[in-house]
Order: structure tokens, then C-alpha cells, then sequence
């Protein structure tokens, strides 16, 4: 089992990692959730995998870009407002200039055979990285059987044409009442064993 360390990260350790990060997460989105996984957990430790789980789940609920939201949610976990703000400016930083780059070299060069090839390649490889990503939140997301019916109920429901905002909400409130109820039968539980250890200890 992996342990986190427990002294928060400092402005400028959160800023160059997500400097680092955003270059080389090509796609954007949640193509660039494996790399963070890799800087956050796997090397820093500054999360587990189920921590990060949770807040790359926030930020997908949020509106917005996904990776910066996703960017800014973990810099305020690890290190409050000023976590926040160094990690959403190396998150939006370098890759404002590699879009200017890019957008100006596709102007001139966009009409080739080889920018055409290169694009198609691009698309293919930010569609493996989705799809490893979305296995990966899978394995600490889907916990039993309630929270995969959910998962499958979702995927039928955004084929269906349904739009995600509702998908989003009534995974909140399908979840919270879920969470009430199992509280209750355990409150009921625990009183009932509360009470049959009373009656044994009086016999």
C-alpha cells in the first residue's frame, strides 16, 4: 500500500509540476488525467489513488475545461488558494503558447498531406489516453455492484442522447439518498446489537 506524504507542497513544487505536466499532455481534457496520476500519486505521493479518484471526479462534474478544473481542485487540496492558483498557472501557461504555435504552423502548413497524417495519429492517441483513463478511475470508482449499475445506467443513458448535466445530478441525489439509507440500516443495526448485548449482560 502506497503512503502519501504529509507535509504540503510548496507554491513553486506545485507550479513545476503542472508546468511540466501541460506540454506533454497532448489532448487535453481527461487525456491528461494519466500523466497527473503518474506526477501525483506515483511520483510526488502527494495523493493516493483514491484522492485523486474523488477530485478528478469533481472536476469533471464542474463546467469548464477538465484538465484546468482538474489542475486547480488538486492545488487546493494540496496546498489551499496558493495551490490552487500555481497549479491552475501551470496548467494554462504553457499550453496558451503551444496553441498559438500550433494554430499559426497549422495556418501556414495546414493544407499538407503530412499535417493531415500527423492530426489523424494525434486523434487516435488522445482517444487511447481517454480510454485508460476512464479504466483507471473505473478501478477505485466502481466499488460494488450499486456503484457499477450506476456506471452502466450512465453509459446507456449518454447513448440515449440524455444530457450530461442530468446525468451528473441524478448520480448526486441517486448517491446521497443511497448513502442516507445504508446509515440508517446500520444505525438500526448497531441499536439493535446494542440492545441483545444488554439483554445477554441482565441474563
Amino acid at each position: 500500500m502506497m503512503h502519501t506524504t504529509t507535509k504540503k507542497p510548496s507554491f513553486f513544487s506545485i507550479l513545476w509540476s503542472f508546468l511540466k505536466l501541460s506540454p506533454i499532455s497532448f489532448g487535453g481534457g481527461y487525456a491528461i488525467f494519466p500523466s497527473i496520476e503518474r506526477e501525483v500519486v506515483d511520483r510526488r505521493r502527494w495523493l493516493s489513488g483514491q484522492e485523486l479518484s474523488e477530485t478528478l471526479s469533481l472536476a469533471s462534474a464542474a463546467p469548464g475545461g477538465v484538465g484546468v478544473n482538474a489542475a486547480i481542485l488538486l492545488g487546493h487540496r494540496l496546498n489551499g488558494v496558493s495551490g490552487a492558483v500555481a497549479a491552475g498557472i501551470g496548467a494554462i501557461l504553457p499550453t496558451f503558447f503551444i496553441v498559438l504555435a500550433v494554430f499559426f504552423a497549422y495556418m501556414r502548413f495546414g493544407d499538407s498531406p503530412k499535417v493531415r497524417g500527423a492530426l489523424s495519429g494525434v486523434t487516435w492517441g488522445v482517444i487511447t489516453l481517454i480510454l485508460f483513463s476512464a479504466l483507471r478511475m473505473g478501478r477505485t470508482a466502481i466499488k460494488d455492484k450499486f456503484t457499477l449499475l450506476l456506471m452502466l445506467g450512465g453509459l446507456i443513458c449518454l447513448f440515449a442522447g440524455l444530457s450530461p448535466v442530468y446525468l451528473i445530478v441524478a448520480g448526486i441525489v441517486i448517491s446521497i439518498v443511497a448513502t442516507l439509507f445504508k446509515q440508517r440500516n446500520e444505525n438500526k443495526r448497531e441499536a439493535s446489537r446494542t440492545v441483545e448485548e444488554g439483554y445477554m449482560y441482565f441474563i
